[in-house]
């Protein structure tokens, strides 16, 4: 091989070699938005914040460990059938809990003042309050499985909104093959309080991006921050 060309593939090498991660540029892109509250970039490119005024500024980081990459289906398609039967279960439950109220509006006022009042509520009363309070707690678990149900929708969105560029129209799913993909990356991070005090902290970021396959080509989403955890805390997402 002629020392020129040698020299360039030298360069090449050791050019690959010292490529900065996508993990590094993505955690460091996102520390410095952080730092500067500029919301509109953390939204491209993360699920989460890391407000200053409460979580402090991180002034350097260095990455530890970037944990083996989990693969599984998009369920966009069932988690939207689940949250649609949920809806309709809702729609339905609500309209016999208007017909038992109608049918029993004055009673129901007279037991409830008396409940709120402190009287007892005997014979027939307690047997109408008993049945108007589980009318209400199954009001309200419908209410939090439908709110469970559209959250995961939305972050399955999200999940798959990774393939879509920033700035551009949403990547059209159907008939696409989605797989989304999730990796853990454990940094060490100097983070300056609000106080000013600068401390050590562990902390493990949970990556999620979607790869899609349709019609013989492949689209990878980008990387996106989807959860920030601290040991013996609380996962924030």
């Amino acid at each position: 091989m002629p020392q020129r060309m040698r020299l360039a593939f030298v360069v090449l090498l050791l050019a690959a070699c010292g490529s900065t991660p996508v993990e590094q540029q993505l955690l460091t892109q996102f520390f410095r938005a952080a730092r500067v509250r500029d919301n509109t970039a953390i939204a491209s490119i993360a699920a989460v914040n890391f407000d200053p005024r409460t979580d402090g500024s991180v002034q350097d980081f260095k990455i530890d460990s970037i944990g083996a990459q989990e693969r599984r289906k998009l369920e966009l398609e069932e988690l939207t059938a689940d949250q649609d039967k949920v809806r309709a279960d809702q729609v339905e439950f609500t309209k016999k809990m208007r017909d038992f109220y109608q049918s029993n509006s004055i009673a129901i006022e007279r037991v409830m003042k008396a409940k709120q009042a402190n009287q007892p509520v005997q014979g027939k009363d307690a047997e109408l309050l008993a049945e108007w309070t589980k009318w209400d707690a199954d009001s309200r678990d419908l209410e939090r499985k439908l709110s469970q149900a559209r959250q995961k929708v939305a972050r399955e969105r999200s999940a798959a909104a990774s393939l879509t560029p920033p700035g551009r129209d949403d990547v059209d799913l159907a008939g696409m093959d989605v797989d989304i993909i999730t990796e853990p990356v454990t940094v060490t991070a100097q983070v300056q309080s609000p106080d000013g005090k600068t401390t050590p902290k562990t902390m493990v970021f949970n990556l999620q991006r979607a790869s899609g396959k349709k019609d013989g080509q492949t689209v990878e989403g980008r990387w996106i921050i989807m959860s920030i955890q601290q040991p013996g805390s609380t996962p924030t997402s």
